[in-house]
């Protein structure tokens, strides 16, 4: 009898603990694919898929620039550090966030902090030219 409630007590623990995990999926538009925006965009930029990394940037230097020329832009870009997120602020409920990252570079860590809006059901990462300089960082 001992064995079974054991047996059914883990059963259930581990199904509970399934669950949140499949909830954090979807619980905010900042989750892709069980990862964070930023870390999703490098993936994508690892992969040299620039077209599809274009969607979730907004911002004025999306914005001065025709879409061949943004692809062209993150093409050149260099984005192969290691990060990892750090922490999450909302700004405004459900619309704007603002995320902080640590990433290494040749043994040094540093943090950084880029702002994400939700506009057409999108997360998106908000754009400058010194965000993008933050973001995409020689090594």
């Amino acid at each position: 009898m001992r064995r079974f409630l054991a047996t059914t007590i883990t059963l259930l623990l581990l199904s509970s603990m399934h669950a949140q995990q499949d909830s954090f999926l979807f619980r905010t538009p900042l989750s892709f694919y069980n990862t964070d925006i930023l870390s999703y965009l490098q993936v994508l930029h690892k992969n040299q898929q620039y077209e599809k990394m274009v969607p979730f940037f907004t911002g004025e230097l999306r914005s001065s620039r025709s879409q061949s020329a943004f692809v062209e832009l993150l093409a050149n870009a260099p984005f192969g550090y290691s990060m990892k997120r750090a922490g999450i602020r909302e700004v405004k409920k459900g619309e704007a966030w603002s995320l902080t990252y640590q990433r290494t570079i040749l043994g040094t860590q540093e943090t950084f902090r880029v702002d994400c809006v939700l506009a057409n059901d999108t997360c998106r990462v908000v754009l400058s030219e010194p965000t993008f300089k933050l973001i995409f960082k020689d090594i």
